[in-house]
C-alpha cells in the first residue's frame, strides 16, 4: 500500500444499516510506517505484561482449568452492552508460543464457548476474533450479538460494543454464572474448575 497525503474516501460502508455511525465523517491521514513493529506490553523488550502484572481486568476469571481462564469483557470504561468473554492463556504465550496440545484445546475451547454463550437464550450469533497489536498474552474475544439485532451483525458488533450502553450488573452476573457452569460441565474430562463471580 501506497501512503498518500490525501485521504482516501470514505468506503461504501459507511451506508450500510449495520454501520453505527452517520454524519460528517473522514477518513485519517494515513502515517508514514513505522522502520519495525511496534513493542507490545509483554513482549521481551516491552512493558510488563498487563495481564501477568494484574495491572488490567482484575477480576478474578469465571472459569479456569489451570492453562486456559475465561473473563468477562470490558468495553472502554465499563461492562459490554451483551454477553462478552475474552479467553486467554493463564501462562504468558501468544499464539506461535501454543504447543499442540494447548492449540488443540484452544480449537475444543472455542467450540465450547461458542456453545456456552448461545446457551442463555439471548444470542443470535457468537462472534470471536483474535487481534494481537496490543498485548504479547494470547487471547480470543468472544462477542454475543442479541438475538434479532441484525443492525448489530459481523464486523461492526465490536464498534457497537464502544457505543451502546452496559447490560444491568444482575444481567451480567447471571451471564457469568451460566457461561461458567455449560464450561464446567464440558471440560471435566480436563480438570476445569468453574470459579463463579461474585
Amino acid at each position: 500500500m501506497t501512503e498518500s497525503a490525501t485521504p482516501p474516501p470514505l468506503p461504501d460502508v459507511v451506508h450500510w444499516p449495520i454501520f453505527p455511525f452517520e454524519g460528517d465523517m473522514r477518513v485519517r491521514e494515513i502515517q508514514p510506517r513505522l522502520d519495525s513493529e511496534r513493542v507490545r506490553n509483554g513482549d521481551p523488550s516491552g512493558d510488563p505484561c498487563h495481564r501477568c502484572e494484574g495491572d488490567t481486568n482484575k477480576d478474578d476469571p469465571i472459569w479456569s482449568n489451570g492453562r486456559w481462564a475465561v473473563r468477562t469483557l470490558n468495553f472502554g470504561n465499563g461492562p459490554a452492552p451483551f454477553p462478552a468473554y475474552m479467553l486467554e492463556t493463564v501462562d504468558h504465550l501468544d499464539i506461535d508460543d501454543l504447543s499442540e496440545k494447548m492449540a488443540a484445546e484452544l480449537g475444543v475451547l472455542t467450540v465450547r464457548m461458542n456453545k456456552a454463550i448461545l446457551s442463555l437464550g439471548t444470542v443470535g450469533r457468537v462472534h470471536f476474533n483474535r487481534w494481537g497489536d496490543g498485548a504479547a498474552h494470547f487471547h480470543v474475544w468472544f462477542l454475543g450479538r442479541p438475538v434479532g439485532a441484525w443492525q448489530f451483525s459481523g464486523y461492526t458488533l465490536p464498534l457497537w460494543g464502544f457505543t451502546l450502553p452496559s447490560l444491568p450488573d444482575d444481567e451480567h452476573a447471571a451471564n457469568d454464572l451460566a457461561v461458567a457452569a455449560s464450561l464446567d460441565t464440558a471440560a471435566r474430562s480436563w480438570g476445569g474448575a468453574c470459579k463463579p463471580s461474585g
